[in-house]
């Protein structure tokens, strides 16, 4: 251990302007309902001067309470720790272990830019946040920082799992130590590079409606429909309407049609927009067994995974993604320290096409996970699983049916009835596995789909529960434990989920590694 950083530190009195940033954050989104009540109380009328004296009030708490977080914030390398102490009123300290940090990464938002510095995160795998974030630090020292908390465990984490028998013999560690070394660096360099044509495919294809609830939930509310109505404009947009449109069943489903393909479109762009600022240009390259993402436009990002953490790689096809031919790559980890907080989303490669795939994982070795390609097929499950499901959404408009009589509604809920049949029969229609070694892949999806990647090493608990129903048949259904969530196959033979789970249970038996 290197002794620059053995000592308490602080940070940089540009850490200010991260911890202000921060606190601003947590109001907005704490407050986040109160934007239509303000909105609507600015549109009623205001008193001007308070406003002002309310904003640099909160503008002035902010960066006293933000200069006493710089003032109080200390940290040290020690004894194969990070030390952290922080707090005026409330005191915290704590120390976080090396060989306990799930990932490092290097953040530089667009406020540190100008100044050519950089935030450090740190997390743990048993935090659900960010358990460390050292702000302002320029590039050298983040780098320096993050050598010696990230990758220095390579070789020492391999070393202790693989020669954990009392012989501490300096020529054996060397080897194991080259070893290491020499594998590592088998596929490293480089796997994964994206343009902005790639980005622009991604946002494109990937799912949208968080931005349609997060742009319209408080903008829809606050529309005057009334005063809306009077407008010139829309009256002649609504005579039209009427006088071409609303005179044949025909005209108002394609009306309806280009009216959704508008509001695609217009999501679409706010997402492709996203996507370009986060991820441009996105670079994924293997150093020493760990994954680093590099990218964004806004906000540079340096993302850090160690790859013998990684419990589950999950394949995303959206339905627009089916179209092109384009899949998401996640790299799934403990649940809870997703890379990216905010919205949980796991490291991924965007854009990646099916005969870039197996390119990618070829140079994955550390990988729990051997498996190097998608399947060509799966063993779909049981249709009894449809029927015990269809039979409950034909069963309500039945009974209302026959209390009520028929009527519009009746009619509405048998439209929405079928609908969710016919969306039910395309879920059980893509829900499927396939064992392949000592991986299984378990396929799921409607319009679009995903594979997932389980490697059974990863495996914490298994459990096949059956119903009476299911007993009767030799169906089952295959509960996995992993750390990065449950997963279950549901109504598959008897049999195999006993040849998934006892392949799980051999892996796992005999092996002294820890499953982060």
């Amino acid at each position: 251990m290197s002794m620059r950083f053995a000592q308490w530190a602080s940070l940089s009195p540009w850490s200010i302007v991260s911890f202000s940033v921060g606190s601003l954050k947590q109001i907005l989104t704490n407050g986040y309902a109160l934007i239509p009540l303000v909105y609507t109380g600015w549109q009623q009328g205001f008193n001007s001067p308070w406003v002002l004296l309310v904003g640099l009030g909160v503008i002035l708490i902010t960066l006293t309470y933000a200069s006493l977080q710089w003032a109080r914030y200390r940290y040290r390398l020690s004894d194969a720790k990070l030390g952290i102490r922080q707090g005026l009123v409330f005191k915290r300290a704590h120390e976080i272990p090396l060989n306990k940090i799930q990932n490092v990464r290097l953040e530089q938002p667009l406020y540190f830019r100008p100044l050519g510095l950089y935030s450090l995160v740190v997390e743990t795998a048993g935090s659900k946040q960010d358990e460390a974030v050292l702000a302002a630090v320029n590039y050298r020292q983040a780098m320096l920082l993050k050598k010696q908390l990230f990758p220095s465990q390579a070789i020492k984490g391999d070393s202790e799992s693989i020669g954990g028998h009392n012989e501490p013999v300096q020529a054996d560690r060397q080897t194991i130590a080259a070893n290491t070394d020499q594998s590592g660096r088998r596929g490293e360099g480089l796997v994964v590079a994206k343009d902005l044509k790639a980005l622009l495919i991604f946002g494109l294809y990937q799912n949208n409606l968080i931005w349609l609830s997060l742009i319209s939930g408080s903008i829809i509310g606050q529309v005057d429909w009334e005063s809306l109505g009077q407008n010139s404009l829309v009256q002649g947009v609504w005579h039209w309407y009427q006088a071409n449109v609303a005179t044949g069943l025909v005209y108002q489903i394609l009306a309806v049609l280009a009216a959704l393909a508008l509001l695609a479109l217009l999501l679409s762009l706010i997402s492709i927009a996203s996507a370009v600022l986060k991820y441009y240009p996105y670079r994924l390259s293997l150093r020493q067994g760990t994954l680093h993402r590099t990218g964004g436009i806004l906000a540079k990002q340096q993302d850090a995974l160690r790859l013998h953490r990684v419990q589950l790689v999950r394949f995303e096809q959206p339905a627009i993604g089916r179209l092109i031919g384009r899949w998401t790559v996640h790299f799934e980890q403990v649940k809870g320290n997703e890379i990216e907080q905010l919205s949980k989303r796991h490291l991924l490669i965007p854009s990646m096409t099916q005969a870039e795939i197996p390119q990618a994982l070829k140079r994955l070795d550390n990988l729990a996970a051997k498996a190097n390609a998608l399947p060509t097929g799966y063993q779909g499950i049981d249709i009894g699983w449809f029927w015990r499901r269809a039979a409950l959404l034909i069963l309500l408009p039945i009974v209302i049916t026959s209390i009520v009589g028929i009527n519009p509604f009746t009619e509405l809920l048998a439209g929405f009835t079928l609908v969710a049949l016919v969306g039910l029969y395309l879920n059980y229609r893509q829900w499927g596995y396939q064992l392949e070694g000592d991986d299984c892949w378990i396929h799921t999806g409607a319009l679009g789909q995903t594979w997932r990647l389980v490697p059974l090493s990863k495996t914490q608990d298994i459990c096949i529960s059956q119903t009476p129903g299911q007993r009767r048949k030799s169906l089952a259904n295959l509960h996995l434990g992993l750390a990065s969530g449950p997963l279950v196959i549901p109504y598959i033979p008897l049999k195999e989920a006993r040849l998934i789970a006892e392949t799980a249970l051999n892996l796992t038996r005999q092996d002294p590694k820890n499953w982060i």
